[in-house]
């Protein structure tokens, strides 16, 4: 079988696997617990977060675990907006958006925010000009995927930032 849908799932590789069975062997309490087994995971969890936090240069209090993409879509577009409340509530996006974002954006929406539509052109990126043209000074946050995971269109990431 030939596999296509990456963007939606990737199989995970042999190490990965492996090293997710020895830690589910080796810690089987839920972090939050308040027993023997539940205290190890907590430590064996905060182990790991320092790691993280060193490889990506951050405070560990700044790595937020979730669920999975949507979740974490969810989360960051939330947490900018709200930091960001006092610049203003406008909001600029895409039609190639994932469903995760834009149905946060359209809750958002409906509390009171401002999003907008910037142009794709027929090579499916972003329209420059069109999105320099919507940037305002409320504007608190510009939504672009990377890469649609319909089409395969690689943003210009660095042009757009």
């Amino acid at each position: 079988m030939s596999y296509f849908d990456y963007t939606a799932n990737t199989p995970a590789c042999e190490e990965a696997l492996q090293r997710f069975c020895e830690v589910e062997r080796r810690f089987i309490g839920n972090a939050n617990s308040n027993h023997e087994a539940g205290h190890a995971a907590k430590a064996f969890l905060a182990q790991v977060t320092d790691s993280i936090a060193k490889l990506l240069g951050v405070n560990p209090d700044e790595i937020i675990y979730t669920s999975g993409a949507s979740e974490s879509n969810n989360t960051a577009i939330r947490g900018i907006v709200q930091a960001k409340r006092h610049v203003g509530k406008h909001i600029v996006t895409n039609p190639l958006e994932h469903s995760s974002v834009s149905a946060t954006l359209t809750a958002l929406q409906e509390a009171g925010y401002e999003i907008e539509m910037a142009k794709i052109g027929t090579d499916g990126k972003i329209d420059l000009e069109d999105l320099k043209s919507l940037l305002r000074k409320d504007t608190v946050l510009v939504t672009v995927n990377a890469v649609d995971s319909e089409l395969g269109t690689v943003q210009p990431l660095e042009a757009i930032s």
